[in-house]
């Protein structure tokens, strides 16, 4: 499963939003009210990629009885609409592993949540479209690990993965459920990266792609990360160099033309001292499959046991909320006043996994912005950051 940038699940949701419902969420995230919360149902999946960040398949088989009962996940999905979540994505993994994925989808979307659903497309069966036109989803987001058979399963290291994912996205099509593509980029498949872009273009159909891979958690059930240099050499060396992932964005025009747009957007006069510059926390929480609340997916601490319902998400999100906003950055943290920001990818959490201290920046990161800026063209008059 693609990996998403911590605490974007607001602004993954928002999409093209008009304005005024922008306004409403940054007033909601700057009254600390949990919008948007993303919720591996399982870390299961039926791909093995040789990027994934959720360690070892068969170490996660094993624990599948640790993961939460249909029951409890339905009452967590009722504590979230009543503590005002109105955003919920599922992901795992791949949730459609769960045989209870239909039964747990129905419930969210009739307790009013507006649910998007992460998947790798390959367990899309008949019967799970139905569940999705009779109660339409805000989007199902499926990712493509390859243009062509023999580079997809060469990413997930899985035959027929190809052939049993475009089957599932053309079921969806069919079908009209809204749906988008993404990609992972990798010294794998990165040369197929306009051809997913263009295959996207002809279905008519929102497409992104991701250079970031993070570190791989740690194969215990507590959240943690693995052996730094296991985790390293397992995932981290699937990533581009930093110049090959500047290339690869600005290869493909609509992200060369956005990342101008960002390249624009001037450093404050007076920079931010916290830490953290994201939604989680403020509008944006993670849950794992074994009921235990995170600022994000990669952001493992704080962590807190939900599965009590609405009393104990609620106490979680105080704590979650009081804690992570809050935290001042160091006096040589360089990342709030960098040129560069704008073009960033990295945060606490990226460095964190990656150098074991979120105020220790990871190289491939401050190379990668700095990178991106060298490739696009220079700006007039920026744009001040109120």
């Amino acid at each position: 499963m693609q990996q998403e940038q911590p605490a974007e699940e607001v602004s993954d949701c928002l999409g093209n939003e008009s304005n005024d419902i922008a306004r409403y969420l940054a007033k909601a995230a700057e009254a600390r009210v949990p919008l948007a919360v993303s919720f591996e149902l399982t870390r299961r999946c039926n791909f093995r990629c040789i990027h994934c960040y959720l360690g070892d398949q068969e170490h996660i088989r094993k624990n599948r009885q640790q993961e939460l009962d249909t029951a409890t996940v339905c009452r967590l999905i009722d504590a979230l609409a009543a503590s005002g979540v109105l955003f919920l994505t599922m992901t795992g993994g791949d949730p459609m592993l769960r045989p209870d994925f239909i039964e747990i989808y129905r419930h969210a979307v009739r307790s009013g949540l507006l649910v998007t659903v992460f998947c790798n497309g390959s367990l899309v069966t008949d019967e799970i479209v139905s569940a999705f036109v009779e109660h339409p989803p805000r989007a199902v987001e499926v990712t493509l690990y390859g243009a062509s058979q023999d580079i997809f399963d060469a990413v997930t290291q899985t035959a027929g993965s190809y052939a049993a994912c475009m089957k599932g996205v053309e079921r969806l099509r069919q079908a009209k459920v809204r749906l988008r593509l993404k990609t992972m980029v990798l010294t794998v498949n990165q040369a197929e990266l306009a051809a997913l872009w263009q295959r996207a273009d002809e279905m008519g159909v929102q497409f992104r792609h991701d250079c970031s891979i993070i570190p791989a958690l740690s194969n215990g059930d507590n959240g943690g990360r693995s052996n730094a240099g296991d985790s390293l050499r397992d995932t981290l060396r699937f990533r581009l160099a930093p110049e090959q992932a500047a290339a690869a964005d600005m290869s493909i025009g609509k992200v060369a033309e956005k990342l101008q747009e960002r390249a624009c957007v001037a450093v404050p006069t007076e920079p931010s001292t916290k830490l953290y510059r994201c939604g989680a926390g403020k509008s944006s929480c993670h849950i794992t499959p074994y009921g235990k609340m995170q600022p994000c997916l990669i952001t493992l601490q704080p962590s807190f046991d939900i599965t009590g319902g609405k009393a104990s998400f609620q106490a979680a999100w105080q704590s979650i909320s009081k804690l992570l906003p809050e935290q001042e950055a160091g006096a040589d943290f360089p990342c709030n006043s960098c040129k560069d920001r704008s073009l960033c990818t990295g945060c606490p959490s990226n460095f964190a996994a990656e150098t074991g201290k979120s105020e220790q920046a990871a190289v491939f990161y401050c190379q990668y912005s700095t990178r991106r800026r060298e490739q696009l063209t220079s700006c007039g008059t920026n744009v001040r950051i109120s």
